[in-house]
């Protein structure tokens, strides 16, 4: 060391200092470095094999799907009727709607968010939107009335039993039935608007998602 407190050229540095180095200057790449990117693997949804086959011209026209990876996508069940999603923390999305020409429609939702706690909220802010919204009408058929409920299920971490119906002139229009899944730090809808409402019919896809979602590194 020199008279003014540097060092010199030939001076060597401590063994025990280079490890200790080392790992702050990787302490500090990493923290500067952009988080990384959770992926849902293709084809990874129930649905989404059959969403990505291609379908004869006259198949076509008798159904169809549309696959969506947008992180700003609604929630499925989506009682405040939001233009676009309104949870915070998401990581990836991956929405699967399906129609027929019966007609008739279902659809299969996976979001992941950043951690567990993110989902605990999402799934509790779609809870009391159904609360909030219960009877919340669509401007574009003020004719129709519309009523949320939800219902208990068991299916992953928690899960809610969620849908509505749709009145005109005091006979049932329409039935949705869905059920919305968490687990770990991942979101799982399911809906149909086929049958009465009975979310116990969409537990079987929803367990199976929720055992699924875990070889998503990160998940559960």
């Amino acid at each position: 060391m020199s008279r003014s407190g540097e060092r010199t050229e030939n001076q060597v540095v401590p063994a025990g200092i280079k490890p200790f180095m080392i790992s702050v200057a990787l302490s500090l790449l990493l923290a500067l470095s952009p988080a990384t990117v959770t992926e849902i693997p293709k084809n990874f949804l129930l649905t989404e094999r059959d969403a990505r086959r291609h379908l004869a011209p006259e198949e076509a026209e008798e159904q169809g799907y549309k696959i969506s990876d947008r992180l700003t996508e609604p929630w499925e069940l989506n009682p405040c009727r939001h233009q676009r999603a309104v949870d915070r923390g998401r990581a990836a999305a991956r929405t699967i709607t399906h129609w027929t020409s019966a007609p008739s429609g279902s659809s299969e939702q996976l979001v992941i968010y950043q951690s567990p706690r993110a989902a605990r909220a999402a799934l509790t802010r779609l809870d009391a939107e159904v609360k909030r919204c219960a009877r919340k009408a669509d401007p574009s058929a003020p004719e129709l009335k519309i009523q949320w409920r939800t219902s208990k299920a068991k299916a992953g971490d928690e899960a809610i039993g969620m849908g509505y119906q749709t009145r005109q002139d005091g006979s049932v229009n329409q039935t949705i039935t869905g059920i919305v899944t968490r687990r770990g730090s991942a979101l799982m809808i399911y809906t149909t608007d086929e049958g009465s409402y009975d979310p116990g019919r969409l537990t079987k896809n929803a367990r199976k998602m929720a055992a699924r979602v875990c070889k998503i590194p990160g998940v559960c």
